[in-house]
């Protein structure tokens, strides 16, 4: 019996970010402006150690990201979230509904850009990259004078594929799902718990770092030895769809 290789995420997605994806390549610079951007891995020949803590150490990978992004450093001002409020009290009580706090946040004021970061990213190199990646995207995205139609409410997502587009995908993609247990002795409370982290899906990255790959055709070892076994297993599940479906990309490289 035949397997046919089929993407791991519907119809209706698959041709959404194939149309997202011919906006970023019509309005950043085609294939040959992709291509200038290698991608980039949570290692220490990507981003070196800062040999710094707490908002100095952000500003210093804030700095990087904007050197690779080609992106002035000058024109935005990082700013360090308030505490979030700590929603156990005691060893048997939570509190609900608690106002939830963005991990990052990105607003434009009197000809100034502002950037916002939660603290508690700041001890995780791989989410404070997704983070900021993806805030400095929405001012890239924003210098664009052309929208889509619907551009009020995918924003985030393109955004999120933006980040894909200039080598970042990797650090949104394994921040879409992480697991982990925990315990802490102080209250007496253990268990597991999930984060997610951006807009698109474990399943949405896994696709859109297929694209990537194929249309750049860079050596793609590395994905299997830094992204989550998830992610991974998306991302080859996507490239054999594509690779078999070579017309839908042979398209989107004909149109842009």
């Amino acid at each position: 019996m035949f397997w046919s290789s089929k993407p791991t995420i519907d119809a209706d997605d698959v041709e959404w970010q194939l149309s997202a994806w011919g906006w970023l390549l019509d309005n950043l610079g085609g294939a040959t402006a992709l291509k200038t951007f290698a991608s980039k891995y949570p290692t220490h020949a990507d981003f070196p150690k800062s040999g710094l803590s707490g908002h100095e150490h952000v500003a210093f990978v804030f700095s990087q990201l904007c050197q690779l992004l080609k992106l002035d450093t000058g024109a935005f001002e990082l700013r360090r979230q308030g505490e979030a409020i700590d929603a156990h009290v005691g060893h048997l009580a939570v509190v609900k509904n608690l106002p939830g706090q963005a991990a990052g946040t990105y607003r434009a004021a009197n000809n100034r850009q502002i950037i916002s970061y939660d603290p508690k990213i700041a001890r995780d190199l791989g989410a404070l990259i997704a983070v900021l990646a993806h805030e400095l995207c929405h001012s890239v995205l924003h210098s664009i004078p052309t929208r889509s139609a619907d551009w009020n409410s995918n924003e985030e997502f393109v955004t999120d594929l933006a980040t894909v587009f200039f080598g970042f995908g990797i650090f949104g993609g394994n921040q879409s799902f992480q697991f982990s247990q925990f315990r802490d002795v102080g209250s007496g409370t253990q268990g597991w718990s999930t984060r997610r982290l951006g807009y698109l899906t474990q399943n949405e990255w896994g696709f859109a770092l297929a694209i990537r790959a194929l249309l750049t055709n860079e050596d793609v070892s590395p994905i299997r030895k830094h992204a989550t076994a998830g992610l991974y297993a998306s991302f080859q599940k996507n490239c054999r769809y594509l690779e078999k479906n070579h017309g839908k990309l042979a398209q989107l490289i004909a149109d842009h």
